[in-house]
């Protein structure tokens, strides 16, 4: 180990007093770095500060690192850890979230090559598994059963697909797979694609329970429609699992496994096949109990997935207290049985896509938008029409850089239909509605000639429950039929259409929308002055 050196700045003059043990660590970067080549970014991850280096490689003094005591080197090694989460996060092209693409994060780091270097590292990386997080990573190529005998029995984590561009594994990998699952007492997280084959071979698996499991991450990529997962996976027990997240899984008995989960924090179902559906009345049982779930997705494949019948709302709700982000795309008819059930009063991010239905009657979905606080008083509304549906984003005008609050979407195609619905489903949320003081309406494609045909009501009772809002900001696509709109309305005293109304700002010509009927209704009227414009001089974001 003489040979091994690390270093320090001759210049002491520039180098501020700190605790023996900062400066030790500092002293040891070079070496570090040549071990562990992912230590060189000079930055400061959310995790902690990673490794420094003053870019010059020149002008040091060596200090021999046995010099450094076990306490020092072990946060020398947590500090190489930390450095390798920073690199994945600055590598996943800004998307820093709490999970990447796919729930993946970072299970595992190169540990095993600071093993290698002499018998008192070792020691000092063994003696301490948990604070360095040590890991056997199973995935492709792995030979499973040779690796899980060459070290300590540590936690595994089995890591195949569920990565953008990552293949699904091969016939090869998937008897590493069944080998590793073969250890259920020290599995601690599961990431797979799915295929058909790897399904078969999973349900002969012996059930047994996984006590240390704390990621379950399941992604369909068979290709065909796979058959619905057995009620006795992971003998239905894993007490410590802390993120659940199935894509395209058939898993009809989910609630009944969720009921041995009770520290989840994040429950991600997307795709929900109809073979995989379960009643909004037990995923609500099955959700009570959870008092550490912040993020819930709950998204069906297609409107078949719907409950039989309507069921009385329970006057005994699941209160999920810490439930910050919730995501739902299904029939309103699910969705009104779910937040019938539960109270969210953290809630700050809600997103419901609606299939398209004839008739919209959603009062369990305004009541619970009521019972969070932080949705419940918008001031800012962006109305989008698109190919796919059309949304309304809700948002504060005081937290532009805060993420949107509240998103509400219907998968419809046709313009008629995605007016009339929507405000059907804004009259029924009239109390939120009401509290709107900027809306814009646009219009992502131009207008088909069926499109063009909408009727005048649907945009006046679009309008009706949006009585605060003082500027309107209208695309260019939908200018003529806004203005079409707001002039017939003119005509008609007893009809008050927007009557705070006092910008009215159209992105398109002055000829392509005329509302000078309806100006001067508004000012033979006591309602406020109204200022139009058009063009780009002032438009929305």
């Amino acid at each position: 180990m003489s040979s091994q050196h690390v270093y320090r700045p001759r210049n002491r003059t520039s180098r501020v007093l700190r605790p023996s043990t900062t400066r030790d660590i500092s002293r040891a970067n070079g070496a570090i770095r040549r071990l562990f080549p992912k230590a060189k970014k000079k930055k400061i991850g959310e995790h902690g500060s990673s490794l420094h280096d003053n870019g010059t490689g020149e002008g040091h003094e060596c200090v021999v690192i046995n010099s450094l005591s076990d306490d020092i080197l072990l946060e020398i090694f947590n500090r190489c850890r930390l450095s390798a989460i920073d690199d994945v996060i600055l590598a996943s092209h800004g998307h820093v979230h709490i999970y990447f693409p796919y729930g993946l994060t970072v299970d595992t780091w190169d540990w095993h090559r600071l093993t290698h270097v002499c018998r008192r590292w070792r020691y000092v990386i063994f003696a301490s598994p948990h604070r360095l997080d040590l890991r056997l990573l199973c995935t492709y190529g792995t030979p499973v059963r040779r690796t899980l005998d060459c070290w300590p029995a540590l936690p595994i984590s089995i890591q195949y697909g569920g990565v953008v561009g990552r293949p699904p594994p091969a016939l090869k990998d998937e008897d590493n797979i069944i080998a590793a699952l073969e250890h259920p007492a020290r599995t601690s997280k599961i990431q797979l694609a799915l295929t058909n084959s790897l399904f078969d071979k999973l349900a002969a698996l012996k059930q047994q329970p996984f006590p240390a499991l704390e990621r379950f991450l399941l992604i369909s990529r068979g290709g065909g429609k796979l058959s619905a997962l057995p009620s006795t996976i992971l003998c239905e027990s894993a007490p410590r699992l802390r993120f659940l997240f199935f894509d395209e899984i058939p898993f009809p008995m989910l609630p009944k496994f969720l009921l041995s989960t009770k520290d989840l924090v994040d429950l991600r179902l997307w795709s929900i096949p109809s073979a995989g559906y379960f009643s909004p009345e037990s995923l609500v049982t099955s959700l009570s109990g959870m008092t550490q779930l912040k993020t819930l997705y709950i998204e069906f494949a297609s409107p078949s997935s719907r409950p039989n019948r309507r069921s009385v709302p329970s006057l005994r709700r699941a209160v999920l207290s810490t439930l910050t982000l919730f995501t739902f795309r299904g029939v309103s008819e699910y969705l009104e049985d779910v937040v019938a059930g539960i109270y969210a009063p953290a809630l700050d991010y809600f997103d419901v896509t609606l299939f398209n239905q004839l008739i919209f009657d959603v009062p369990q979905l305004h009541q619970f938008i009521s019972r969070a606080e932080k949705l419940r008083v918008p001031s800012r509304a962006t109305l989008r029409s698109s190919e796919n549906g059309v949304s309304i984003i809700l948002d504060r005008l005081a937290e532009t850089n805060t993420p949107r609050q509240l998103l509400l979407m219907i998968a419809c195609k046709p313009l008629d239909w995605q007016v009339s619905s929507m405000a059907e489903i804004c009259n029924q949320c009239s109390t939120l509605f009401s509290r709107v003081e900027e809306l814009s309406i646009h219009a992502y494609t131009p207008l088909s000639a069926r499109q063009e045909a909408i009727g005048i009501p649907e945009w006046l009772e679009l309008f009706r429950p949006f009585t605060a809002v003082s500027s309107l900001y209208v695309s260019e696509n939908l200018g003529p039929h806004v203005a079409h709109a707001l002039e017939d309305a003119a005509d008609d005293p007893v009809m008050e259409v927007l009557p705070a109304l006092r910008l009215l700002h159209f992105k398109g010509s002055r000829n392509s929308a005329p509302v000078e009927k309806f100006v001067t209704a508004r000012q033979l009227s006591d309602q406020p002055t109204l200022d139009v414009c058009y063009g780009d001089s002032i438009w929305f974001v």
